[in-house]
Formats: structure tokens, C-alpha cells, sequence
């Protein structure tokens, strides 16, 4: 069995970024962490983590580096810095959800350096980051995981472990696909409900606790229905990520029609101004005069 890794290097530091540098400190590991905007690696200096002023400091003689980054440009341009000062035994935990191709370029960069990549997204958002319950879905060579499973158990509920690496990557873009689907039907039926004089509360309510409700919708649901759209997370990441289903689509000759009309209402909602808002906040795409 692996040993356990005793400094894990952590790049990037945002809403999902600083909770799972905190729980990876909780858990008896040294940290290091690095963000981009070094007030928000600054936040988390008082949790027992280090703070370095760039991506090479805080990954040398670093165990594991993770990152957790906006999207793939972002994971490329940080580790292409990073990757040079790892240590020819450390292991990448790359745990930003960045699709297939993205993915795919960073398999490159580790190769070229000979470093073992460990493709993990983390299933999740603010709320679960932040009481370490994420769901990892960890891909990549056994003996890899295995090092990373302490990192794994302090950020996240559960673990499941689906192969090669990239078929992390290519799961999550299945689960998101639903899970955005889910929010713009919501956001569609909310409206729906309001335009034809039913109180969408009690649409909320019918639904709630059976197999046509899951908590996801009452939890939306209620912020559409408030006009309440603090960010668990951002409507603009949401559209990072439909469009990566749809890339992923495109890729392999598939024509998603429900995740092209989520996408487009996505887009809508952040010209509106609702970039930095809750994904919720795509309802208000739904209310606009041309949809009625």
C-alpha cells in the first residue's frame, strides 16, 4: 500500500478550491496553496495552510498537487508554470471539471514530464465543499488513487473509482448534462406555473419527498421562486460547463437539443447580468418577454 501523502499542493482557491484545501489541513496533511487572486489564498493562511506566491513554490516536494481551476485554459496555463518544480514521484490530482478535450492536453503535459495523472472532478458545490461532502469520481492508474484516497476521504462523502483516467472527466460531463437539464426544466416549469396563475410552491410541494421530487428542486426551486441568488455556484461556470457537453457531444457526432436550449438560456441569464450569481438565477432567462 502507498504511503499516504504528507504535503499536498493546492492551486486554486475559489469557492470549491479553499474549503478542500481546509478539510485536506483537517485531515493531518500540510498543505500548500496558491491562487491567482492571492487575497483568496490569503482567506484560508489561518487554517494551518501555507500560502506561496506561485504555482512552482507551492508544488515543490509536494506528495500530490491538485488542482481546482476555473476551466481547462486556466488548469494549463497554471501547471505548465508548476509542473517542472514536481517531484519525479508526485502524483497530479486534477479535480477541476474541464471535459474531454481539456482533459486530454493535460494527459499530454503529464506525459511530457513523466508525471502520473490522477483525473478526479468533484461532484459538488459550495455547501458540500464546504462540510466535505463532495463525491469524488476518481479515474487513473490503481496505485495513484490509492495515494490520493486520503485526500479523497477528506474532501468528499464518497469515492467512486471508475477507471482509466479520463473517464472521471467523461462521467461528470454525463451528470452535469442532467443536472443542468434539471435546473433549466425547473426554471422553465417555475415560470410556467407563474404565467398560468399556479403558486409554483404548490408544484414544489406536490413533487417534494417522492420519486418526481429530488432536493435539488426544492432547493432551486425556492431560490427561483425568492429571487434569491447567492452563489453556490455561479451561473458562468454552469455555462462552462454545458458547453463542454456540448463539445463532448459534437465530438462524437451527437445532437443534444435540451442541452443546447440550457445552454443558450445560460448565456441569456449571464447578459442580464447574472454572471456571478447562483446557476438558479437562469429562471430569469425564462421570464423574459420573448419566452412567453
Amino acid at each position: 500500500m502507498p504511503e499516504p501523502p504528507q504535503t499536498v499542493a493546492v492551486l486554486g482557491t475559489g469557492i470549491m478550491g479553499a474549503p478542500m484545501a481546509r478539510h485536506i489541513a483537517g485531515a493531518g496533511m500540510r498543505v500548500r496553496a496558491w491562487n491567482r487572486s492571492r487575497e483568496k489564498a490569503d482567506a484560508i493562511a489561518g487554517d494551518g495552510i501555507d500560502i506561496a506566491g506561485l504555482p512552482a513554490e507551492a508544488v515543490e516536494s509536494a506528495d500530490v498537487v491538485v488542482t481546482m481551476l476555473a476551466d481547462g485554459d486556466a488548469v494549463l496555463s497554471v501547471m505548465k508554470e508548476a509542473i517542472p518544480a514536481m517531484r519525479d514521484d508526485a502524483v497530479w490530482d486534477q479535480m477541476s471539471t474541464i471535459g474531454i478535450s481539456a482533459t486530454e492536453r493535460v494527459a499530454a503535459l503529464a506525459d511530457e514530464h513523466r508525471v502520473t495523472l490522477v483525473d478526479a472532478p468533484a461532484l459538488g458545490t459550495k455547501e458540500p465543499a464546504e462540510k466535505g461532502e463532495l463525491i469524488v469520481l476518481a479515474s487513473g492508474p490503481d496505485e495513484a488513487l490509492d495515494v490520493c484516497a486520503p485526500i479523497f476521504e477528506a474532501v468528499g462523502s464518497r469515492t467512486i473509482r471508475v477507471g482509466d483516467a479520463g473517464a472521471g472527466t467523461r462521467l461528470k460531463l454525463v451528470i452535469n448534462n442532467w443536472l443542468l437539464g434539471l435546473v433549466g426544466t425547473l426554471a422553465e416549469t417555475i415560470a410556467f406555473a407563474q404565467e398560468i396563475d399556479v403558486d409554483p410552491r404548490n408544484f414544489l410541494d406536490a413533487i417534494d419527498g417522492g420519486p418526481l421530487g429530488p432536493a435539488y428542486a426544492r432547493l432551486k426551486g425556492e431560490m427561483m421562486i425568492d429571487d434569491r441568488f447567492d452563489p453556490s455556484f455561479p451561473a458562468r461556470l454552469a455555462l462552462k460547463d454545458a458547453e463542454l457537453v456540448l463539445e463532448a457531444a459534437e465530438r462524437h457526432g451527437l445532437v443534444l437539443p435540451i442541452a443546447e436550449t440550457v445552454a443558450r438560456q445560460f448565456e441569456k441569464a449571464i447578459s442580464e447580468g447574472h454572471a456571478d450569481d447562483d446557476m438558479a438565477a437562469v429562471y430569469d432567462a425564462w421570464r423574459q418577454p420573448a419566452n412567453r
